[in-house]
């Protein structure tokens, strides 16, 4: 029985057999030629629209944002004489950064629109702050110049040594943010040489804060004109706040302050 059936598996293949084994081997063979064929007119198709499109030019430039101060042909000129490569292959981020270097230029979003627009949404630098008489902080406490410095007369003034501009900045805020609470707004914020900083708030009255203890005596001021002082008549002319637990008021006018010692401690 077994022999038998060695025999029957050693039995050569039919003519059938073999045609039908040849013409699945070619199938196999076709398809592995189109197959093949079909990468590689995929690779000379994609080759072909690669150096198309890396020799397609910028032909527009379009500029986006709400621009004040700036014009659109200044951010054109800008990119002018760099986009000369292509816009498949324009380096973004490059032009981005060459975009932030202008002036009033606060930030740049570049994206490419096919096929051969570049756009551009800019967003400008805006002034928060006057820094001392010429100059102006935006709200990242970094110095800006301003042509036209009549039309932000309203703003508040900082000033202070050089390289203090964030840290009065961050003080300014607080200050504003804490005084807001009770209906005041501060208008300056002085440092002199000396560190010692001086407010005045746009009721007329000043605030003297000395060197140290900031919070603490901006606290102390609250308190103070929520209990006492907002129901004083008589104009405050400052309140001196460099006491380790009271303060010194001083009123105006000053004859009269003089005449009546108006100035007093409140302890």
């Amino acid at each position: 029985m077994a022999a038998r059936r060695r025999n029957a598996r050693r039995q050569p293949r039919s003519f059938t057999q073999r045609v039908a084994s040849f013409r699945g081997q070619a199938l196999l063979a076709l398809r592995y030629l189109l197959t093949l064929g079909a990468l590689l007119l995929i690779v000379a198709v994609g080759s072909r629209a690669v150096s198309a499109l890396k020799l397609m030019p910028v032909e527009r430039i379009v500029v986006s944002g709400k621009l004040e101060h700036l014009r659109q042909e200044a951010v054109r000129d800008a990119l002018a004489g760099r986009i000369s490569q292509g816009l498949l292959f324009l380096d973004l981020r490059e032009l981005q950064g060459q975009l932030e270097e202008l002036p009033w230029v606060y930030r740049a979003e570049l994206r490419r629109r096919f096929p051969g627009t570049l756009e551009v949404r800019v967003v400008e630098q805006l002034p928060i702050a006057r820094w001392g008489d010429t100059a102006f902080l935006n709200h990242e406490a970094v110095v800006i110049p301003v042509a036209d410095a009549s039309r932000w007369d309203g703003l508040p003034t900082i000033r202070g040594p050089e390289g203090s501009e964030g840290r009065l900045m961050n003080r300014y805020r607080r200050l504003r943010d804490s005084l807001a609470a009770v209906g005041l707004t501060p208008q300056s914020l002085v440092e002199d040489e000396f560190g010692q900083l001086q407010v005045h708030i746009d009721n007329g009255m000043a605030l003297l804060l000395g060197d140290r203890e900031f919070s603490r005596r901006t606290q102390r001021f609250l308190k103070l004109w929520q209990v006492e002082l907002n129901a004083v008549a008589q104009p405050i002319r400052h309140v001196d706040l460099r006491y380790n637990d009271g303060a010194a008021v001083a009123f105006d006018p000053p004859a009269q302050e003089l005449a009546l010692g108006l100035e007093t401690e409140i302890r």
